[in-house]
């Protein structure tokens, strides 16, 4: 690896050719691009590499939100998003297989990470395969919920692989909401998160995983 000298341009990184530009204690170097591995991969790569893909697949469409629902935290290299600490914390503990599938374990998913009090939810139903019902109960009150608080909702379809939000569903003080689905969702599974938000969006809830939403829906 030998040291690249500063050019009109300033140090380079990335490929260029056959060599590799890296910067290292502020200083940019010239190393061998890597040669492919001819090895077959072993079951616990192929595995590893079937966890990976299942995570990013699913956090792709929920990437913004969940950066803008859970803090950043210091890691040994910098600072850590939300997706990141998502991603990492499923791949050690959110995966499964059955034989050779991967499958995603949906109650270990985090949507939103904060400090703003739930309410009890004693009714999610899907009408007609039309809508979702969500009817609450409030007696969290305190000097940080606000009647004006705002709930907001993930919904993933398991058989079309699909996910659909909607980031203001009703108030707190509603106590009831109607959730259009997308026409195209046919019978399947759907799993559900709730976030609830300040009016300020300044604060926010955890999320919460509802269970025993295996629902067949039937557009009419």
């Amino acid at each position: 690896m030998g040291e690249a000298i500063n050019g009109m341009m300033g140090g380079v990184l990335g490929k260029v050719g056959p060599v590799v530009g890296i910067r290292w204690r502020d200083k940019y170097y010239w190393r061998s691009r890597p040669s492919k591995s001819k090895k077959e991969a072993t079951e616990k790569q192929l595995r590893q590499r079937a966890k990976l893909a299942l995570v990013s697949s699913f956090l792709s469409d929920v990437r913004l939100f969940i950066n803008a629902h859970i803090p950043k935290v210091k890691g040994n290299r910098g600072m850590i998003n939300g997706t990141e600490q998502v991603s990492s914390y499923l791949l050690k503990n959110g995966v499964g297989f059955e034989g050779e599938k991967a499958y995603l374990c949906m109650d270990a998913v985090t949507m939103s990470i904060g400090v703003l009090p739930v309410v009890h939810f004693f009714k999610l139903e899907v009408i007609k395969g039309k809508c979702l019902v969500l009817e609450w109960e409030d007696s969290s009150y305190n000097s940080m919920t606000s009647p004006d608080d705002f709930l907001s909702v993930i919904i993933f379809h398991s058989e079309m692989e699909m996910m659909f939000m909607d980031l203001n569903v009703g108030q707190r003080s509603s106590a009831k909401a109607v959730v259009d689905l997308p026409k195209e969702w046919g019978v399947g599974d759907l799993h559900l998160w709730t976030v609830w938000n300040n009016k300020e969006e300044t604060l926010n809830s955890t999320s919460i995983y509802h269970r025993g939403l295996s629902m067949e829906l039937e557009h009419v």
